[in-house]
């Protein structure tokens, strides 16, 4: 399986083989060593990986320079994102991610290097006849409900999801959430109602079996994760991948929330007509009861006096 770095970006061995024809014999030798180590001899300094290979600092820097890196610590970021690919766990990438000794301004870079790379593997690897499909079904009219799903630490994903597609179409519910229960929500489904349902690695048992059972059921099932390896897959009638590589131990959703906000867009370009009559209507819907709904009272500032309470006399 590729990992996230993966599409759409050259990485370091194929780099190595595209230019060992220039490289002078002290950089091949640690070419050889990157090549043949890849990506863990990465998680080393250049000052670490000079002596271990028998080179100097300035002749690592020199061969990333001529590879193409910005800098050494760009090829760094690359193979931590090789790594914490094949990690399933974030105590696993714990380690890898947290040991490096990276200053709060390279977190901030590290972050906006894997998330765009994220965006972009996202993109470029996009089924878009898969897309086209489900961006369809959500958006076709008639008496279906479209369910949406995503548990644990997805479930942002989720409600996010559910709240702008609502927007787009009527019959939209988050799965998990209510006073009912999922499993009384299982009890009506049919062949017109559909499930949106994201999960990635870990893969939560409670959505994959939810969604077995929503396929069972008679519905149709459209999913967004990580792998072709996902058990949501062979569930799926419809499936798009997101890349969720990260410099922390934990996933990153930045590109989820791109792959969500498109699907939404496309549902909304499809039903334009009615999400503009909609959207009318809902902005109608704030203004009567904006007043009337109960707001915070405001937090006075700090320094500034307090108003003393006053009780309400008794009568």
């Amino acid at each position: 399986m590729k990992s996230t770095l993966q599409t759409g970006v050259r990485l370091l061995p194929q780099r190595l083989a595209r230019h060992g024809a220039q490289l002078t014999a002290s950089e091949q030798a640690l070419a050889e060593v990157l090549g043949r180590e890849y990506p863990h001899t990465l998680l080393e300094s250049a000052t670490a990986l000079a002596g271990r290979t028998g080179t100097s600092a300035s002749t690592v820097v020199r061969l990333f320079a001529k590879l193409g890196y910005a800098s050494y610590a760009e090829a760094q970021r690359e193979a931590r994102g090789e790594v914490t690919a094949l990690l399933q766990t974030a105590a696993q990438r714990a380690p890898v991610t947290l040991g490096t000794r990276r200053s709060l301004a390279e977190c901030v870079d590290d972050a906006l290097l894997h998330d765009q790379h994220n965006m972009q593997a996202t993109r470029e690897g996009l089924d878009m006849e898969a897309f086209d499909a489900m961006s369809r079904q959500l958006a076709k009219d008639g008496a279906g409900r479209v369910f949406v799903l995503a548990q644990l630490n997805s479930a942002p994903v989720s409600a996010w999801l559910a709240l702008h597609l609502n927007m787009c179409r009527p019959g939209v519910q988050e799965l998990d959430v209510g006073a009912v229960s999922p499993i009384d929500q299982l009890l009506w489904v049919g062949p017109q109602d559909l499930l949106l349902v994201f999960s990635v690695s870990l893969y939560s048992r409670g959505t994959t079996e939810l969604a077995r059972r929503f396929r069972d059921a008679g519905g149709q099932v459209l999913a967004i994760t990580d792998s072709p390896t996902s058990p949501l897959v062979p569930l799926a009638h419809h499936w798009l991948q997101v890349q969720t590589a990260n410099a922390s131990p934990f996933h990153s959703y930045t590109a989820a929330f791109f792959l969500c906000n498109a699907l939404v867009s496309a549902v909304a370009q499809l039903r334009h007509d009615d999400v503009s009559e909609a959207l009318a209507r809902r902005d109608t819907l704030w203004r009567e009861f904006d007043h009337q709904l109960i707001r915070p009272a405001p937090r006075a500032a700090a320094g500034a006096p307090r108003k003393p309470a006053t009780r309400k006399r008794a009568t």
